[in-house]
């Protein structure tokens, strides 16, 4: 099973890293860029093949993946002054091949006293020589090649064919296009499960589906019944039931519903109760429904990572700035976390007879609520009717992508809020995506390609943030120069995308250590 989850996860992730890399590519290919390798995944190459002048390679680590561009770096001249190298001259005496290998024939061999393999403006090429103690100048071509071994070349860069000669448009559209078609990828996922999604009919309170095992199913509710009342409460609509059960403070209910136009009525229904702020719920792996006592069913989040609770424990008090209240019942969580919606938890348990004490930090209902998520959720087990609707459909695209991007933000904003308690702590890296493609993969092949769309609209943004050595803080140093009307210093630029490079990979390994300690407290 870890090996099938690990394909999957690659191949998600390679699928958005080569859909990012290819939007790059192809603009930089329509400018006159030359590309000099393309590659997915990052240290040394497990293949490379070359066409035209690129070669496309895989590189062992399956994480990121690049476009190499002519004209990136502070210089592409691969020689360098008093250098010793050879020429391959065609019958002008043209330099046709640069040989920086030894081991290769040459026509011509000596000391590089200068050159200008650059061009700009459309000046010469030339290399300037020391060949058995006389001074020789050679014309090169502008598609001359620099020749690294028997089976490796590459293209010298003339200034026409480099990114920085092109206009602010052409540079700017290179760069954006990566996250774009990050974006593009994401509208066509979400056009795949919109044609999977159906309508859900909110204007009926009729039973569309229903959970076998969960607490509707147990009681013996059927499709087709229709709720006409919760806890002595009218139902209507299902926005009704979803009003009524967003407000429980109790794990138990009452429901009546019609079933061919007789009327039945179901009381103390135990419902599963998620305290998403709390990181726990009532319902064990095995789906029994806890309720007499606060046994907790599940735990998860930092409950799980930070307290170390797990099923079967029982809660029997909990602090809260100073301030302990016992706990008997799940109706106590409830109305415990009702009230309390932030701060740093102690909670006192029992496992195996033995009084242990968990402490963890809250997700706010505040953090929760910017996410778009209910702080304390409780659940019937039932859906609503529905139907197949083609705007439905062909609309879910574009609102599930401005929602996910809401979500994005929502995170990065709460990333910053000192009120909260989230910090760089809660970021996810390679290892914590392993994890979420490996949990969503289970759920089946829809919910795997909405989960790609999310995280590909995630990697579109996150690249555009105006960060040196993100295309974001590139487009920032383009935005300089369309300002200044003069480009910056290619030295000063490759020196903060170089000094934030390495800061981004601490960033990583910090975040991949995290996800680590997660994984192994489970």
């Amino acid at each position: 099973m870890f090996i099938l989850n690990l394909l999957i996860f690659v191949l998600v992730l390679g699928l958005i890293i080569v859909i990012h890399e290819l939007g790059h590519f192809y603009f930089a290919k329509k400018s006159g860029i030359l590309c000099h390798e393309f590659a997915i995944g990052m240290g040394p190459a497990l293949y490379q093949k070359r066409k035209g002048e690129t070669i496309y390679s895989i590189r062992s680590i399956p994480i990121g993946g690049y476009v190499s561009m002519a004209g990136e770096s502070i210089s592409d001249a691969m020689i360098k002054k008093e250098q010793v190298i050879g020429l391959k001259l065609n019958s002008q005496g043209q330099v046709y091949q640069i040989i920086l290998n030894s081991e290769l024939p040459s026509d011509v061999i000596g000391i590089v006293k200068s050159y200008d393999l650059y061009g700009k403006n459309f000046n010469p090429l030339f290399i300037e020589m020391n060949v058995a103690g006389v001074e020789q100048k050679y014309p090169v071509l502008r598609d001359a090649l620099y020749r690294l071994s028997p089976t490796k070349d590459m293209w010298i860069t003339p200034a026409e064919k480099s990114f920085e000669s092109k206009t602010l448009w052409q540079r700017f559209i290179v760069i954006f296009a990566g996250p774009m078609m990050n974006f593009i990828l994401a509208l066509f996922l979400f056009l795949i499960v919109g044609f999977f999604l159906v309508k859900p009919n909110n204007f009926s309170s009729e039973l569309g589906a229903v959970s076998e095992t969960a607490p509707s199913g147990l009681i013996g509710l059927q499709p087709g019944d229709k709720i006409t009342s919760i806890n002595g409460q009218p139902i209507g609509t299902w926005t009704n039931i979803s009003t009524v059960m967003g407000n429980l403070d109790s794990v138990y209910l009452s429901l009546s519903y019609t079933r061919a136009n007789q009327t039945y009525t179901e009381n103390d229904i135990v419902v599963s109760a998620i305290i998403q702020m709390a990181g726990i719920t009532n319902v064990s792996p095995e789906r029994e429904y806890y309720h007499d006592q606060a046994i907790i069913g599940q735990a998860f989040g930092r409950a799980k990572s930070d307290g170390g609770l797990t099923s079967g424990d029982e809660i029997i008090s909990i602090t809260l700035n100073g301030v302990t209240t016992p706990i008997s019942t799940w109706d106590d969580l409830i109305v415990y976390f009702r009230h309390n919606t932030s701060g740093n938890l102690e909670i006192r348990y029992l496992r195996d007879g033995l009084e242990k004490v968990a402490n963890y930090a809250m997700i706010s209902e505040r953090a929760l609520s910017k996410l778009g998520y209910q702080s304390i959720v409780m659940q019937l087990g039932i859906g609503p009717t529905s139907h197949f609707d083609l705007w439905y459909s062909l609309s879910y695209p574009f609102v599930a992508f401005v929602s996910n991007t809401r979500q994005v933000f929502a995170t990065l904003g709460l990333l910053f809020d000192t009120r909260e308690n989230l910090g760089l702590s809660d970021l996810s890296g390679p290892v914590g995506i392993f994890s979420l493609v490996s949990n969503t993969a289970s759920q089946g092949i829809i919910a795997l390609i909405g989960f790609t769309a999310f995280l590909s609209i995630n990697i579109g943004l996150l690249n555009l943030l105006p960060i040196p050595a993100l295309d974001g803080g590139r487009l920032v140093f383009l935005g300089i120069e369309a300002i200044t009307r003069k480009p910056l210093n290619r030295r000063l630029e490759n020196t903060i995308n170089n000094v934030m490079f390495f800061m981004l990979l601490g960033l990583f390994v910090f975040v991949t250590y995290n996800d680590i300690v997660r994984l192994i407290r489970g």
